[in-house]
């Protein structure tokens, strides 16, 4: 299906938030809000395939060889179960104009899986809290920047969003199934698959 016109938008969208864009936040897990040289001064840690810290560096610089990123995302639902959905723009790094179910991002150096997971909530949907966000699974992926840890967080949330403009093009709560049967594409493969682990059946 074609992405929601900003005039049409689906049950459960969110308006502009006033900051001059429709939303585009959650699941970012391999895309980037910064520019280049954000990318260069952002340190991370790089881990073996066991996911020990074995090296920092510079985001942009990537691995070493044999080594892994690490990234942390969250699956958010609403107290009546839908999950929210959202569309990166046309200029992400990553999978441009793709919708995902993960908000998230790379784990910086010295940080906690549980830690980057809130700090992109904050960032890219202004949640500032998320009490009770839990660890859902953590798996190896390989994604267009490499392979990589995923570790996904879930969490009810108790208020709307604020999304950045600059990340999402547009974000709603929508039913999972709608997602599992194919009503939102093109879709980020780990997205899809943290739908079909998370909202079996």
């Amino acid at each position: 299906m074609n992405a929601p016109a900003p005039d049409r938008r689906p049950p459960g969208a969110f308006p502009s938030d006033g900051r001059g864009s429709e939303t585009r936040a959650a699941g970012r897990y391999a895309s980037g809000r910064l520019t280049s040289e954000g990318y260069v001064s952002e340190r991370v840690d790089y881990v073996d395939p066991r996911d020990r810290v074995i090296a920092q560096g510079g985001r942009a610089a990537g691995p070493p060889a044999g080594l892994l990123r690490r990234y942390a995302a969250t699956v958010c639902t609403d107290h009546a179960g839908r999950v929210l959905l959202y569309r990166r723009t046309a200029s992400a790094p990553a999978y441009p104009d793709h919708y995902d179910v993960l908000i998230g991002g790379a784990v910086r150096s010295g940080e906690e899986y549980r830690a980057a997971a809130l700090r992109e909530l904050r960032e890219e949907l202004g949640w500032e809290q998320a009490p009770g966000l839990t660890e859902a699974y953590r798996i190896r992926v390989d994604d267009p920047h490499g392979a990589c840890f995923l570790t996904v967080h879930r969490w009810v949330a108790d208020r709307a969003p604020r999304p950045d403009p600059s990340e999402i093009a547009w974000c709603g709560f929508v039913a999972p199934l709608a997602v599992l049967t194919g009503g939102y594409t093109p879709l980020v493969p780990a997205g899809a698959e943290a739908v079909r682990r998370l909202f079996p059946g």
